[in-house]
């Protein structure tokens, strides 16, 4: 999945400089000859390392200071309780895939919370389907 400019153009342009910083520069000077070259219309992947492939590396370029969006970045820079989980993910991708899975298992079993509420698998997940 990749993401436009816009969408994280906060992050790489406002945060660089500014004590404490949370993006690793290069990353940022990176997205932002993109941006500039491409006039807004860049795309950048979430994991720069295997954006084709499902695995770990999301998290371990939290661990390095490059995660795209910022809503991102800040499960490990807060400080938070979810930085012990982006650290076990990144070192270990066997823990994330058996989370993912019963995180999936879980939300398959969701139910409606009246019987008669239809429940419906969106065809495009940002638009409700149409039914005719």
């Amino acid at each position: 999945m990749a993401h436009d400019c816009k969408n994280y153009d906060d992050r790489i342009y406002s945060r660089v400089g500014q004590g404490g910083d949370s993006i690793d520069p290069s990353f940022a000077a990176q997205r932002r000859q993109e941006c500039e070259q491409k006039h807004g219309n860049a795309t950048a992947p979430f994991d720069e390392r295997t954006p084709a492939k499902f695995d770990n590396a999301y998290y371990i370029d939290l661990l390095a200071r490059r995660g795209l969006l910022t809503s991102d970045q800040e499960l490990y820079t807060q400080g938070c309780e979810t930085g012990d989980l982006v650290k076990t993910y990144a070192m270990n991708g066997d823990v994330f895939f058996a989370d993912f899975v019963r995180a999936m298992v879980k939300m398959g079993n969701i139910r409606p919370k009246h019987w008669w509420t239809p429940a419906e698998v969106r065809l495009k997940c940002s638009v409700a389907n149409t039914h005719y």
